[in-house]
């Protein structure tokens, strides 16, 4: 029999957490916030050595266009021999 009000059933009440759930809850994101800050760590590092890597990669193709053009030299030298 219904008195005209509402009632929720004993399972459907909202359950406060308990301070064990908290304190796991806070090393939970504790453990996230380290693992975000660790990934944008080597995130930052990673660009940089990318962009020295990069920086390399130049200076070793105009190294190699220069000693291309000097054995070229040589060759045409040596033809004229």
């Amino acid at each position: 029999m219904q008195m005209g009000l509402d009632f929720i059933q004993e399972n459907q009440y909202i359950i406060a957490p308990s301070e064990g759930d908290i304190v796991v809850e806070a090393e939970l994101f504790e453990k996230l916030e380290e693992k975000i800050s660790t990934l944008l760590s080597n995130y930052a590092a990673l660009k940089e050595e990318k962009r020295m890597l990069a920086e390399e990669n130049a200076r070793l193709q105009q190294e190699r266009e220069g000693l291309k053009g000097r054995i070229d030299s040589i060759l045409s030298r040596l033809e004229g021999v």
